[in-house]
């Protein structure tokens, strides 16, 4: 079939099905300074609190449907600012994707499964490509033209996308097919073990980005070298060898104790990212990630010093994000909230504070918080045979020391140190923050199930 695109792919919902626009609902915001509690500190920390009129935010975390997170951004002026975009999209698997989580002590603990998504299989095809393809023409709009996406994907439905991204971006404008290549077990005698994925290159323009990247030379080329096979003129290049499109070099997180494993089904290795965003970004580029995850893309634009936005329609995945970027110090970011589906935040949650504060100096006044308990209503926890105590349940809790209604400002974050969900994890704080007459404190404490709860303190 042939039009102004040349070869297209054609699905039964394409052209005939467009996209309903759905309104922007309310966001909730929220402003994160990250400041990991020491709990090993046995006097109370101060805390300044941050300005947000005045402050850097160098990274955007959005929980939504990807669809409903490219429109706002559309709306809000991102036409053409975003210099990289990698998403890595559903594959038509049919397989439920799900966080493991071990729930007691390590010598009483069963392992909980919270389902991040399910992915669909190939009866819904014509319904995941008419997504996909609806959202790649808005990532388009965004790029800037020295832009590019990358599309990570694995042999499910790669080639059903690539005819649509050469429709969308043009043939002209595909820059390379990278085969990431991996190991690890796998038990099937029927096939060849897939032991690889795919990533699409894409470019806006001809005038995209690109700082080559380079491998270490084997020991063989260092100790042969060059100058037998191309003569005396010829060097080895002090970066290395440049990079091919096949690369080997960087495994899938396959131990369950890697010190890079969030226990996040679809985590990809942070070399690969940081690999990708170094070559076709600069540093003062805009990078974008719209299936985010477990946040690995702005892991990476932090380590890299580019700023950033991610989202994904899971609070799965949006704590484990947040929680990753405050155990790294990240700089501070906005967390916003978009069209939130199902329960509303707290709905079925009981938090029990307690808030004293007093003034310790002409200076600061101390603020001591003890969460006494925490309970949700939650099915899933219901088939345990645990006697869980309640700080198993939560993930993570934060601190705003001067609240206000602009959104929550959290700037003491209390995280997990290790990956088992007990009691360990510190329900008391001691913080000292400038003194002044009266103001608020707020709590907001993150579950295992992806809820949040907040309770707010005047004084």
């Amino acid at each position: 079939m042939e039009n102004n695109h040349g070869v297209r792919l054609v699905w039964q919902q394409k052209d005939t099905g467009k996209a309903v626009e759905r309104p922007i609902l309310k966001q909730e915001r929220a402003y994160i300074f990250a400041k990991p509690l020491n709990a090993q500190e046995l006097f109370p920390q101060v805390v300044e609190p941050a300005t947000i009129e005045q402050s850097q935010f160098a990274g955007r975390l959005i929980q939504g449907n990807n669809r409903d997170v490219l429109k706002l951004l559309q709306d809000e002026g991102y036409e053409g600012m975003i210099d990289l975009i990698y998403i890595d999209p559903p594959y038509l698997s049919e397989n439920k994707y799900s966080s493991r989580i071990k729930l007691g002590d390590k010598n009483d603990y069963q392992t909980f499964e919270r389902l991040v998504f399910k992915d669909e299989g190939k009866e819904n095809l014509d319904s995941y490509l008419n997504e996909l393809y609806i959202c790649l023409q808005l990532m388009k709009e965004l790029l800037s033209s020295r832009g590019s996406i990358f599309v990570h994907l694995d042999w499910h439905v790669s080639h059903y996308v690539r005819v649509i991204l050469d429709e969308l971006f043009g043939a002209q404008n595909f820059i390379n097919e990278i085969v990431w290549c991996y190991g690890g077990g796998s038990g099937t005698r029927s096939h060849f073990h897939r032991k690889h994925d795919l990533i699409f290159w894409y470019s806006r323009s001809e005038e995209y980005i690109f700082n080559p990247q380079y491998r270490p030379y084997s020991p063989k080329t260092i100790n042969r070298g060059l100058t037998r096979i191309k003569g005396n003129k010829y060097n080895l290049h002090h970066k290395g060898a440049l990079m091919q499109d096949w690369w080997t070099d960087i495994n899938k997180i396959l131990s369950p104790t890697a010190y890079e494993n969030l226990k996040f089904p679809t985590q990809k290795p942070l070399a690969l990212l940081k690999r990708i965003i170094a070559s076709a970004s600069y540093p003062d580029s805009l990078i974008a990630d719209f299936y985010s995850g477990s946040g690995t893309t702005a892991a990476a634009c932090e380590e890299l010093q580019r700023r950033w936005i991610i989202c994904d329609n899971s609070p799965i995945a949006t704590n484990t994000a947040i929680q990753r970027l405050v155990k790294m110090s990240a700089g501070p970011f906005i967390f916003d909230i978009v069209n939130r589906e199902g329960r509303k935040s707290g709905v079925s949650s009981n938090l029990e504070v307690t808030i004293s504060t007093w003034v310790h100096s002409e200076q600061y006044r101390r603020v001591d918080i003890e969460i006494l308990s925490y309970s949700t209503v939650n099915q899933e926890i219901e088939g345990l045979e645990l006697d869980l105590s309640f700080k198993s349940l939560i993930e993570f809790w934060e601190i705003d020391p001067d609240y206000q209604e602009r959104g929550f400002c959290s700037q003491v974050q209390v995280v997990r140190e290790k990956a088992l969900w007990d009691d360990s994890l510190p329900v008391i704080a001691s913080i000292l923050i400038p003194y002044q007459e009266s103001g608020a404190i707020a709590v907001k404490v993150y579950d295992i199930f992806g809820e949040s709860c907040t309770r707010i303190f005047t004084y």
